[in-house]
């Protein structure tokens, strides 16, 4: 049986590296008058043996449609009603997460890990305030596939004194697979945004960066889980601390094989 990421992340740490690839007398950059656009992250935390998770993964469908690249879904499958790896979604990192967070119900979910646990139906007034902020970080990310490794590349320019941990994630669309509903059991349920596992452990790595400071992180020779359909497989990038999520960023993977 293949090992999924967590595992593999644990007993091949080596096999990662991050590097600062801009030169110190190009770290610096005047920012006056650049901004970012506004990305909002959601996590959905949710579970295959949830009866009204199917409510809340609509939702946030809705949501992603009407915002499209502003807005960021994680469906964290955690819980007692979330089926373990490998015969459901469930990963280790999605019962820390719970645990962290203090879920106790579900569906549940986080935005931008602001004002605490929202149930579904908030989730819309939530984000709308979220997307009002301004940003202090200019965030961007990109990947690809090559040689059955992932390769995560992160551009990031601050523009206010930022000080957090940067968080990498792997996500994947389109998967098939039973989901309980209060309609009934649905074998042939289709799961999006589904949290697979972290790429730089499951808290991120810590980071701070001055105004205009810019940086440029790349990890590399993270092994594929036998399961995933890499064609389907999207990067999450987000910068927190503990007054919430910075920013977020996201990419699809490229596949170079």
């Amino acid at each position: 049986m293949k090992k999924h990421l967590i595992y593999i992340i644990g007993i091949a740490t080596s096999l990662f590296t991050a590097c600062e690839n801009i030169s110190e007398d190009e770290r610096l950059l005047d920012v006056e008058g650049v901004t970012a656009q506004r990305v909002v992250l959601l996590e959905d935390y949710t579970g295959q043996a949830c009866v009204n998770c199917p409510e809340a993964h609509k939702e946030a469908t809705a949501l992603h449609e009407e915002y499209h690249d502003n807005l960021i879904v994680v469906a964290m499958h955690a819980g007692p009603q979330a089926i373990p790896a490998p015969a459901g979604l469930k990963q280790p990192e999605g019962d820390i997460y719970a645990d962290n967070f203090g879920v106790k119900t579900y569906p549940n979910g986080l935005v931008n890990r602001r004002g605490g646990l929202k149930d579904y139906p908030s989730w819309g007034a939530a984000v709308y305030e979220e997307l009002q902020r301004e940003s202090q970080l200019n965030l961007s990310v990109s990947s690809f596939l090559t040689d059955g490794k992932l390769v995560v590349t992160v551009n990031l320019l601050a523009l206010k004194d930022v000080a957090g941990k940067l968080q990498l994630w792997i996500t994947e669309d389109s998967i098939v697979g039973p989901q309980i509903s209060l309609a009934g059991a649905n074998l042939q349920y289709v799961h999006n945004h589904v949290f697979r596992g972290s790429v730089n452990g499951t808290w991120g790595d810590e980071i701070a960066l001055v105004l205009g400071e810019q940086t440029v992180k790349e990890y590399k020779g993270l092994a594929m889980d036998a399961a995933w359909k890499p064609e389907n497989l999207s990067i999450v990038a987000f910068v927190y601390n503990n007054e919430g999520v910075v920013q977020a960023a996201q990419c699809k993977v490229v596949v170079n094989e």
